[in-house]
């Protein structure tokens, strides 16, 4: 599945869960990463997808989501297609790519140990196995699309706030995110044939809330040439500047 085709298929997941652009609070958003508590709504169950397996790979995946079975109007698949304001798991795997609606993963190894992606409070939209570089350099990484940031301060962690890039080990170690803070992950590309993924943020330059033409695209490459990867940011566009 082409990045392209990724970015249509979210754009219409997005569509239906809130406003297209997110807003920014400066003063009420809280830079500092969050303890999830939300498995301790007692109005929702907490729930995994089906397991899911990237070819080549020996861990297993289960997507974890919170159901409301009351606004659902009682439990059907859960990975129906049917999006609305509630927190469901709905993983879609496609390729090397798990797209959804989901709050944290459980990675399982072939000798059966699990263990979760992350303490932190985080809504995960999209995550992609950089197969390519998986045949170059033989270890595994994940790419996640991620809000993890209240970005508007309506209280709430949705579609609304802003988009992180993370990125971690097959086996989900090493979580780590890329994208500065309170920056718009806006997109990634990784060119075949080298060990380089690139992507853009966007900043709200003059900090007026709104991400817009008078806002600061900011460009990096992630190498993954070395026994680590290292993130450089480079500006493509400096000689018109």
């Amino acid at each position: 599945m082409t990045r392209g085709l990724i970015v249509i298929v979210t754009a219409i997941i997005f569509c239906s869960c809130g406003p297209d652009r997110p807003k920014i609070n400066h003063e009420a958003v809280d830079t500092t990463a969050v303890v999830d508590d939300r498995i301790k709504d007692t109005t929702k169950i907490l729930v995994s997808e089906l397991p899911v397996k990237f070819d080549s790979t020996d861990v297993i995946l289960f997507a974890i989501g919170l159901v409301d079975l009351q606004e659902r109007g009682g439990y059907s698949k859960i990975s129906s297609g049917s999006y609305g304001s509630v927190d469901i798991t709905s993983a879609y795997l496609t390729g090397d790519n798990l797209i959804g609606n989901f709050i944290n993963i459980v990675f399982q190894d072939k000798s059966g140990n699990e263990k979760k992606l992350t303490d932190q409070k985080i809504k995960i939209r999209s995550v992609t196995f950089l197969r390519d570089i998986f045949k170059k350099t033989k270890t595994g990484y994940l790419l996640y699309s991620i809000s993890d940031r209240d970005s508007n301060g309506d209280k709430e962690l949705d579609h609304s706030d802003l988009e992180a890039l993370y990125i971690s080990k097959i086996d989900g170690a090493d979580f780590k995110k890329l994208t500065k803070e309170l920056h718009e992950f806006y997109d990634w590309s990784l060119i075949k044939g080298e060990n380089r993924v690139y992507f853009r943020t966007l900043e709200d330059k003059n900090k007026d809330g709104e991400l817009n033409n008078k806002d600061k695209f900011h460009y990096y490459f992630i190498d993954f040439s070395g026994d680590k990867y290292a993130v450089t940011e480079y500006n493509p566009v400096k000689i018109f500047e």
